[in-house]
């Protein structure tokens, strides 16, 4: 395996099992520019970029709202 280079095309993948709220986190992302797989039981986020500078910055974004978005169902839950 050769290491990416600053300027190589890439992208990376995060799997999340099916839960209840799996809807809610999939809703989450609607504003990101990832794709999305959803079968029976997990998602898959695809994130691409064209370098990897752009990727990390682009998986951050998107770990930071499955992050806000989980924090926010544990205190719906909380509440309930």
């Amino acid at each position: 395996m050769t290491a990416a280079k600053k300027n190589d095309s890439c992208s990376a993948s995060i799997s999340i099992d099916a839960s209840a709220d799996v809807d809610s986190l999939v809703a989450a992302l609607a504003t990101e520019d990832v794709s999305i797989i959803k079968d029976d039981s997990s998602i898959t986020i695809e994130v691409t970029s064209g370098n990897l500078s752009d990727l990390r910055a682009r998986l951050n974004t998107a770990l930071r709202s499955l992050q806000a978005a989980s924090e926010a169902l544990i205190e719906v839950d909380r509440s309930a």
